[in-house]
């Protein structure tokens, strides 16, 4: 099986994988912090450590090989950002945003993906 990899990353697939990776980042740095800070809820945080770690690693490798399956699953990481704000009203602002622009990355490198 191979893979159709374009051999050049136009502007603005490069921003929208900047945008995801640097959001992904960032939430395992966010959530890593937390473990030590919130002892008496590390276990939740440690999952969401790990979810952020396997969306870094499946952006930073099959992502910028163009796999489809991996712009369909990072979908994912909206999601997993945006469900603790449904329940939490104090920390909904920063989820939320940082669910958006995921959402925006993922828009941004969605014709790069389907192109013909």
């Amino acid at each position: 099986m191979t893979a159709n990899i374009p051999t050049t990353q136009n502007s603005r697939f490069k921003i929208g994988w900047t945008v995801l990776i640097i959001i992904a980042a960032l939430s395992i740095l966010g959530h890593l912090t937390l473990i030590f800070v919130l002892s008496h809820e590390a276990t939740l945080f440690v999952g969401y450590t790990a979810f952020e770690l396997y969306a870094f690693g499946v952006l930073w490798i099959p992502f910028r090989r163009f796999e489809k399956w991996a712009w369909i699953i990072t979908w994912i990481l909206p999601g997993g950002l945006a469900f603790p704000a449904f329940n939490n009203p104090e920390i909904a602002i920063y989820y939320f945003s940082a669910a958006a622009l995921c959402t925006l990355g993922l828009l941004l490198t969605m014709p790069d993906f389907f192109k013909k």
